[in-house]
């Protein structure tokens, strides 16, 4: 899934009111990882050449850009919105070691995306509810204004 997807995400995350984002950091971008788990385990298989190798580097990108940008920001609801970008990638990453030829690692990789789709759901959530109840204590979202 490369970053030039996702030009709209960082935008949508941090403008509606902080239980909305809670909500959609936690459900919304899963989905998409979830049909690329389901489409690369039993539609496309293993050994389909490139696809994979697309896969990873695109996943690799998304967690570089994904990072970069989100370090580039100072808004607390904007950071958390990049950062998941990058978390992106570290899912689409477990879903492209299905190109490997090892069934092992195939497993691995599957089992990996999983269990950070629902550490993801819980935490991202949790996050951005956080960044509301640091805008609600203190009057900012900014971190630089935040008083450290």
């Amino acid at each position: 899934m490369p970053v030039c997807f996702f030009f709209w995400l960082p935008a949508s995350y941090h403008t509606p009111p902080v239980a909305v984002s809670a909500i959609f950091a936690g459900l919304l971008t899963k989905v998409g990882v979830y049909a690329l788990l389901r489409v690369f385990t039993l539609v496309v298989p293993p050994e389909v050449p490139g696809v994979f190798t697309i896969l990873l580097g695109s996943a690799a990108l998304t967690m570089v850009i994904g990072v970069l940008a989100a370090v580039s920001r100072g808004e607390i609801r904007s950071i958390l919105s990049f950062h998941i970008l990058s978390q992106i990638g570290y899912m689409v990453f477990g879903v492209a070691l299905l190109g490997s030829g090892n069934p092992r690692v195939q497993e691995l990789g599957v089992a990996a995306t999983v269990f950070y789709i629902v550490h993801h759901i819980l935490v991202k959530a949790n996050l951005f509810l956080v960044g509301g109840a640091v805008k609600a204590f203190t009057g900012e979202s900014v971190l630089a204004r935040t008083g450290g």
